[in-house]
């Protein structure tokens, strides 16, 4: 791990879209409800829809089910979850997947920003072929004075059990309350497709919409 970390840097210098990479606008939106069920528990499902091809065509839609537990006086939170997703060919045909994964999350906060680092082992694919990845998040916010406004800054990358890099995401956004329970998030997101001989380029805007029952 030690020399994939040492790696990243590099990666994030040279990771620059090739003439080969095939571009494209996606709309991302979502809404998630979440449940406390048991004292630092909860549940939460997320709805999803992706469209691709400049938003014009349906990609994706998935249902997300986790399950979340705190650690009793840390910051340290354990998840494990599920998706089902119904994803769309270029042909209109569709097919089902399948994504299995578990979460270590850690908070540090400093005067007004908050720094999370997320760790996620993730196994996807169909009934005949699942891919393992190892993802990891980095995101820092920062609490506007005064209101309840947070902008933030987001870094992901997606590496296989081969330790090859997949895929890189950039974002950038804010979250904002609309209701007391209610809050939105707008962000704006690049990714990237690596190590492969066509990759793809994506520039998504993305919204989402969370609900605390």
């Amino acid at each position: 791990m030690r020399t994939i970390r040492n790696s990243i840097i590099l990666l994030l210098i040279f990771s620059f879209p090739a003439s080969s990479q095939q571009n494209d606008f996606q709309n991302w939106t979502s809404f998630r409800l979440t449940k406390k069920i048991y004292k630092r528990t909860n549940i939460s499902i997320k709805e999803g829809v992706r469209f691709r091809e400049n938003t014009s065509i349906l990609s994706k839609v998935f249902t997300d089910v986790k399950l979340s537990h705190k650690i009793k006086k840390t910051d340290i939170k354990l998840g494990l979850g599920y998706r089902f997703s119904d994803e769309y060919n270029f042909d209109f045909s569709s097919e089902y997947k399948y994504r299995y994964y578990f979460d270590f999350s850690s908070v540090y906060n400093y005067k007004r920003y908050k720094i999370e680092i997320r760790d996620r082992i993730q196994i996807e694919g169909s009934n005949t072929d699942f891919n393992r990845l190892f993802r990891q998040k980095f995101e820092i916010s920062y609490n506007v004075r005064k209101t309840p406004f947070e902008p933030f800054v987001q870094f992901e990358y997606f590496l296989n059990f081969n330790e090859e890099f997949e895929k890189l995401r950039y974002s950038i956004g804010f979250s904002h309350p609309i209701f007391k329970k209610i809050d939105a998030n707008l962000f704006y997101r690049i990714q990237q497709q690596l190590n492969t001989s066509h990759p793809e380029h994506f520039f998504i805007l993305g919204t989402s919409i969370s609900y605390k029952l």
